[in-house]
């Protein structure tokens, strides 16, 4: 679509995909799952949205009551779970008659106008234009990573650093999936993963006096690879080596030491800047967490860059949230029967106490240096980039050759066995929520077929209160503790990332792209909780009986909550749940 207010030229294939995620973030949110057009609205319509039908493209009215407005348009395919491909061209009819919507840019000025009107009494009106700058920013992004890094990624990757860093789209129901703040040009290039970064960390040696660190192990090795501590020692004066040392990211680090206070610390000694140190380490999907292949450790580091909806720091209550998740999964996974599965802990901290939420880094479990295999993460397998089948479907194809609705079922039998058998288990058994969402979600893949699975990120943990602390298996735990959720919102949050953001996603890529029916593919998550329900004990009837039963899943709104600036605290809504919809195939 071609942009009217604004001089950067965006591709099509970056506007067509902003345009896809706010439309379908928006019916979703506005409880509209399927706005096709059943009767005939002809007289009114516009002669090219016919034209369009007439093509075979099924036609969409999107009423905006509120401002007087309709949306016409239409779906070049509908999904049952709301993840629909749109044609090219909309038309707005208004008091003054029917134009064409010429950008996403012009869209969303519609789209978002009807709720500021609808919620007056919030006074959101002001933040219409801020958030249009918000979604433009993560359009031109989209755009600058797809020119850059679209013909670099191979048909078919190693997994791995690749696959972190191959998500140059982002999150589907999310209106601006790759916006930034804080990022020069020029930091792109440094360090975006979307464009192929790696660096160096930047390194300082602590005062003891000024550093707090917690661990979960005591015999657990140094977070810091031996060659920097050595280069470090060399550094150093002699009453200084034994200063612990501190990694952060290079543009944290330029922060810091822009920052009076901090400035005042390497100044009197108490701090002191070492510089680059170490390999190379390349940032994850996420941006601000980094690995180094040959390291069994890797660094979620704070970077007060805001991304999407959040400044990525690492604030006290987060990091308290995250040690006791660790504590208690360290438990309780050691009488898990899941050979391959696993989760990855943030097994320990290391701060400045005074300047906590900039310099805290956390220490996460990284397995994978002595491995045969690099596992995917699960968001590059579904990326969908113009002209590339999505590296899911290669996989499938690995897997058994020519694609086939058996063979598309056969792999997702295999990858809920390895993923949802064991997270409800963890559910089930020990109250564990997993935040196991697309980007969270790491495979493994032998030929194509899934083997091993992991769930990284314990501050998106959740634990049920009722099932966990009030049974006396979380001592260790404060009653207090920001990780612990009353039953039912903890459940929510698992149905959500489990159900509606992972395997949701998961089975709309192999059903659009395998051209095999959607539901048909829910089909199999029914039977799998079926069985497991005729298999697993009481304790399990009422969640599985829930999943099968209830009319409902829980979403995420990240569009209200982004555009409310409630990112922190999103709301959620409900849609249509596809495992009920399976039942008329149970006999």
């Amino acid at each position: 679509m071609k942009q009217n207010h604004t001089p950067v030229h965006c591709s099509p294939t970056a506007e067509r995909g902003a345009v896809m995620r706010l439309l379908n973030a928006y019916l979703r949110e506005t409880e509209q799952p399927d706005p096709r057009v059943r009767g005939d609205v002809s007289d009114e319509a516009p002669g090219e949205w016919r034209i369009c039908v007439e093509r075979g493209e099924e036609p969409f009215l999107l009423e905006l009551p509120k401002s007087g407005k309709r949306l016409f348009g239409t779906f070049s395919h509908y999904s049952f779970m709301g993840h629909h491909r749109y044609g090219k061209h909309f038309w707005l009819k208004t008091e003054k008659g029917i134009q064409p919507v010429n950008s996403v840019e012009e869209l969303a000025r519609n789209l978002l106008q009807e709720w500021a009107i609808a919620r007056e009494g919030e006074n959101v009106t002001q933040r219409v234009e801020p958030f249009l700058r918000q979604i433009q920013n993560s359009v031109e992004k989209t755009d600058l990573y797809l020119q850059q890094r679209q013909h670099s990624l191979r048909y078919w990757g190693q997994g791995g650093r690749e696959a972190e860093q191959a998500l140059l789209m982002g999150h589907p129901f999310h209106p601006t999936p790759k916006s930034s703040k804080g990022f020069t040009h020029k930091d792109l290039k440094r360090y975006a993963p979307e464009l192929g970064a790696q660096f160096m960390l930047h390194y300082f040696a602590v005062h003891p006096a000024y550093l707090e660190e917690e661990k979960l192990f005591h015999n657990i090795d140094e977070p810091i690879p031996k060659a920097v501590r050595e280069e470090a020692m060399a550094q150093l004066t002699l009453e200084k080596r034994g200063y612990p040392l501190l990694p952060l990211h290079p543009w944290q680090a330029r922060y810091l030491l822009r920052q009076t206070w901090f400035q005042e610390r390497v100044q009197a000694g108490e701090v002191v800047d070492l510089g680059p140190l170490g390999d190379p380490v390349y940032p994850t999907s996420s941006v601000r967490t980094v690995c180094d292949p040959g390291f069994a450790t890797a660094w979620k580091l704070p970077l007060r860059v805001q991304i999407t909806n959040f400044y990525r720091t690492n604030p006290p209550d987060h990091v308290s949230r995250t040690l006791d998740a660790g504590k208690y999964i360290a438990d309780r996974r050691q009488h898990w029967n899941h050979p391959h599965f696993g989760v990855l802990l943030d097994w320990g901290y290391r701060r400045i106490a005074s300047w906590a939420e900039d310099t805290a880094v956390l220490f996460r479990e990284h397995p994978f240096v002595k491995k045969g295999r690099t596992p995917w993460v699960v968001a590059s397998l579904l990326e969908e980039l113009p002209d590339q089948e999505p590296w899911l479907l290669q996989a499938v194809r690995r897997a058994g050759g020519e694609l086939s609705p058996s063979l598309i079922q056969r792999w997702l039998d295999a990858y809920l066995s390895l993923s949802l058998q064991p997270i409800l288990n963890a559910w089930i058994q020990d109250g564990i929520s997993l935040e196991a969402h697309v980007q969270n979600a790491l495979v493994e893949l032998d030929e194509g077929w899934p083997v091993q699975f992991w769930v990284r990120d314990m501050e998106g943990v959740s634990i049920s209160r009722e099932r966990a602390w009030e049974q006396g298996k979380a001592d260790a735990i404060s009653p207090e503790s920001p990780v612990l959720y009353d039953d039912q919102e903890a459940w929510k949050r698992m149905k959500y990332y489990v159900l509606t953001n992972h395997i949701g996603h998961l089975i709309h890529i192999l059903s659009y792209h395998g051209q095999i029916d959607e539901r048909g593919l829910w089909k199999v998550v029914r039977k799998r909780l079926l069985d497991w329900k005729q298999e697993w004990s009481k304790e399990a009837h009422p969640y599985l009986e829930d999943l099968l039963d209830n009319f409902q899943l829980p979403a995420k709104a990240n569009l209200i909550s982004c555009f409310c600036e409630r990112g922190e605290r999103p709301d959620y809504v409900w849609i249509r749940n596809p495992i009920r919809e399976a039942k008329e195939d149970d006999n």
